[in-house]
């Protein structure tokens, strides 16, 4: 990298040029653009390295804190090593030809072009558990297996550790020779009829699996776009904006817009249980609205006027209601709620109100009998007919609230004062 280039991404988000041409892309990438075009540029892309595809789009749309820029340039340095590594392995302990053949025959008829096989056969046993350079861990970031494999093991996922075989195998030939084989949750390598277990290294065959699919191998960047974050990170709050933008990345890329759909309901409702466990509830609405997933939005609406009534924010806790498919009850809930938190703070007037909108005749009256003691506090311990007379007003106004409470005690208590009146 020359001078110039070197200060302009000095002062830039990008690490080097790969990274700007990654972000470029997904830059300028719009739903209504040349699905063929758009799907051969990410061929170019992935052929250069799929590798820095994967960390950039973890980096800005799943917003892993330790992804900084220096993070993210000692990983690529760590790629660096892992790829000087593997050609040291590939010299020394290369795949043999016909124990290839042999493995492949005892799991298929397929004839696979063999030079290919033995690199893929060799990347298998250099990333193989029983080696211990790598091991499996679900839901992973990408940087947990970008590491120095003399010093760390190199952790990942399935789809992360097919990402790292890509890799690899587009160092030597085209990454268009591979496919991918979807499975529920789980992801393989594709090659001529055989199938890749990347996570133990072994060849296989899920042909004949139930829901087994084969896709075309950039179908990785969908995947990795909306696979479920590494709860093990710190991260920052991926925005909605950057969300939807992710999503509809994947949407534009994918070419089955099953997988997509799938992948976007878990991640949605990933994300608004993310929110609300950090107490967001506007932000897991809004997230849960943009899902158009009826049960998610009424989880949210439930679980939000819950929420805001425990936080005496009783407007907010009724707009909540509003969302959820019990309502009515919840509404109701929330005036009572309301009204007894007014009543303990002695707001007795608007504990009525509250506990008019619930429809409980009883803590109404129990607010009248509250205002009652209250007004008649105002006469002191010792009554005289003077005193009496001296508080006549706060005396009619006990007689009303009386009246109103429907207590024969507090009437016929008020009615022997007002005949001094």
């Amino acid at each position: 990298m020359n001078t110039l280039k070197k200060f302009r991404f000095a002062l830039s988000s990008y690490t080097d040029e790969r990274e700007h041409k990654v972000g470029r892309f997904f830059q300028k990438l719009r739903e209504h653009h040349s699905r063929i075009l758009v799907r051969t540029k990410l061929m170019d892309l992935m052929q250069d390295n799929i590798a820095v595809i994967n960390l950039w789009t973890e980096y800005r749309y799943k917003g892993y804190v330790y992804l900084k820029k220096s993070e993210r340039k000692r990983l690529y340095k760590n790629l660096e090593c892992i790829a000087k590594d593997f050609e040291a392995f590939k010299t020394t302990h290369r795949a043999d030809d016909e124990q290839s053949r042999k493995k492949i025959a005892g799991i298929s008829s397929a004839q696979p072009e063999i030079t290919r096989v033995v690199l893929l056969a060799t990347i298998m046993e250099y990333l193989s558990p029983r080696r211990g350079v790598y091991q499996y861990r679900a839901s992973s970031s990408f940087g947990r297996l970008l590491r120095d494999p003399a010093t760390e093991t190199l952790i990942g996922d399935c789809n992360q550790i097919v990402t790292l075989y890509i890799y690899l195998y587009s160092r030597y030939f085209a990454v268009s020779d591979l496919k991918l084989r979807l499975l529920p949750e789980h992801v393989a390598l594709h090659f001529q009829g055989i199938d890749i277990e990347a996570t133990t290294g072994e060849f296989a065959n899920y042909q004949n699996t139930k829901y087994a699919a084969l896709q075309p191998i950039e179908e990785i960047v969908s995947i990795n776009l909306l696979d479920i974050t590494d709860e093990y990170f710190a991260k920052n709050d991926v925005s909605p904006k950057e969300f939807l933008q992710a999503s509809r990345f994947a949407a534009v890329l994918s070419h089955d817009r099953d997988i997509v759909t799938k992948n976007l309901e878990v991640t949605y409702t990933r994300l608004v249980n993310a929110a609300m466990k950090r107490d967001d509830y506007k932000g897991a609405l809004t997230l849960a609205h943009q899902s158009r997933d009826m049960q998610l939005i009424s989880v949210v609406g439930h679980n939000g006027a819950l929420y805001f009534m425990k936080q005496h924010e009783f407007k907010t806790s009724r707009k909540f209601a509003h969302h959820a498919l019990k309502r009515a009850e919840l509404v109701r809930d929330s005036y009572r709620a309301e009204g007894k938190y007014l009543y303990d703070e002695h707001r007795y007037h608007e504990a009525i109100k509250a506990f008019e909108r619930y429809g409980n005749r009883e803590l109404v009256a129990k607010c009248y009998e509250a205002l009652f003691f209250e007004e008649q506090n105002k006469l002191g311990s010792t009554l005289t007919i003077e005193s009496i007379q001296h508080h006549k007003s706060a005396i009619k106004t006990m007689h009303g609230y009386a009246k109103k409470s429907g207590s024969k005690q507090l009437i016929q208590h008020v009615d022997s004062l007002v005949k001094y009146l």
